[in-house]
């Protein structure tokens, strides 16, 4: 006989996310990936589709840990706007306490210790420095060869500008149907052994950027993507083009900020990733 779970919908600048709690292990972690896939559609009547699963855990050594899965079960990988939503929920489950000068927040995601902090409405959290990257790559599509830059943060991104892909001159950079130029790069095998996220951008000014992503796992746009977000800026920051500091505008329009942490010799340390991160809702959902 199924069981019915309580879900809590977030958004993190416009990234959808459902959330559980799962400290007492309620969900056996066996069942996880299978849980998403259901968690993640509109399974229900008022239920919501959203972009990934988060799961709260128990940690040995910090006040949580999180779980990361994509709509279609997969997981392992970093997710910068679902791990600010499970801080904010840990907040609102009274894991941690809300101050706007407070000692750092410390999670564990993906194999990995993180740092949060809360200030006010915003949720930031820092990044490592990339974990691999290389510019000026060549990626096939259709005729073309397109010239990217691949950086992975414990997710991987092949980013694009805007301005040099095909067929960019015939749509606004909104409107551009970014489905059909991103599947066949993201599931090109012979570069991308993994898969990849694909992302496309357009500088407006040294201190804004704006950002379209198809990510991997959803397969299709998401409303904004947080790990795709430190890779372009800190992408672009590298090349000298933005500021160390960068506003990034999603596909949702709820700003990010993205800070590359520098030492005095503008080399990247790492990152922090700031936004909103919101309760919008809530489901019942049988399993």
């Amino acid at each position: 006989m199924n069981m019915q779970y309580k879900i809590e919908y977030f958004s993190g600048a416009g990234n959808l996310f459902s959330v559980i709690d799962n400290r007492d292990s309620v969900i056996d972690d066996n069942l996880l990936s299978q849980f998403a896939k259901l968690s993640c559609s509109k399974s229900e009547k008022f239920s919501i589709a959203t972009e990934g699963l988060i799961v709260l855990n128990k940690s040995d050594n910090n006040p949580f840990s999180v779980k990361f899965f994509n709509p279609d079960g997969s997981s392992g990988m970093m997710c910068g706007n679902g791990a600010r939503c499970a801080v904010k929920f840990a907040e609102m489950l009274k894991l941690i306490q809300k101050g706007e000068v407070q000692r750092p927040i410390k999670f564990d995601l993906a194999g990995q210790e993180y740092l949060a902090f809360i200030d006010k409405d915003k949720i930031k959290v820092q990044f490592p420095k990339p974990r691999y990257q290389k510019f000026n790559i060549k990626v096939p599509f259709q005729e073309y060869l397109v010239i990217g830059d691949f950086v992975d943060v414990g997710t991987p991104h092949i980013i694009f500008k805007y301005e040099e892909i095909p067929n960019a001159k015939r749509f606004a950079f909104r409107y551009y149907p970014i489905d059909d130029f991103a599947k066949p790069i993201r599931y090109n095998s012979e570069q991308f052994p993994d898969g990849v996220n694909v992302s496309i951008y357009t500088i407006e000014n040294r201190r804004r950027i704006h950002l379209r992503t198809y990510e991997r796992g959803v397969e299709h746009e998401t409303g904004a993507c947080g790990t795709a977000s430190v890779s372009t800026a800190f992408t672009l920051f590298k090349k000298g083009l933005v500021n160390f500091k960068s506003e990034i505008i999603p596909t949702s329009y709820n700003p990010l900020m993205v800070e590359n942490i520098i030492d005095e010799s503008d080399e990247v340390l790492g990152f922090y990733l700031i936004g909103t991160a919101d309760k919008i809702g809530e489901a019942l959902i049988e399993f």
